[in-house]
């Protein structure tokens, strides 16, 4: 999935705090930040979504935070993307698909498909248009998304520095 990285700048205040706050603390409030950022990209892409008979797709869209790499603790990666497991061709629709042969797996030594109840030795797959549900999602969100990391940094270290040092960290 191609990634997109944005560098905030007029933060060091807040990285500051963060720093201030340790390791742990400091982790916390900026993972609990940007999964609230990551709430209106996640709930634009479902809404993206191709309506299906299960709703797996729409379930599957989903948010994690990696600790990042670099010189300070406050440094973070948000992904945005579909579930593995039960989601897992998202990433099929997404970017779509070119055409291509499907061959048949080994089972028992037979290599044989089973299609429509005729079996085949293989068979052309047509491809698929994309379905971008993500990239538009992001596209239209990213600024509030922005935003609401911004406002949520500022209350969760608020929160997370009263919890450690007492009323007086105000």
């Amino acid at each position: 999935m191609p990634s997109t990285t944005y560098k905030t700048s007029g933060l060091k205040n807040l990285e500051q705090a963060i720093a201030e706050l340790g390791k742990q603390s400091g982790f916390k409030v900026l993972t609990g930040a940007m999964r609230d950022a990551a709430k209106p990209i996640i709930k634009a892409s479902r809404d993206n979504a191709p309506k299906g008979n299960t709703g797996k797709l729409k379930k599957g869209i989903r948010s994690q935070v990696f600790r990042g790499k670099g010189k300070s603790d406050s440094v973070a990666t948000l992904h945005v993307g579909f579930h593995r497991q039960t989601s897992w061709y998202g990433q099929i629709l997404e970017r779509g698909a070119k055409k291509h042969t499907i061959k048949p797996r080994a089972k028992g030594g037979k290599k044989v498909l089973k299609i429509n109840g005729s079996y085949r030795s293989s068979t052309n797959h047509p491809g698929t248009k994309s379905y971008p549900m993500l990239k538009q999602a992001f596209d239209a969100q990213h600024k509030n998304a922005i935003k609401i990391l911004k406002q949520r940094l500022k209350e969760r270290i608020i929160l997370e520095a009263v919890k450690k040092y007492g009323k007086s960290a105000r």
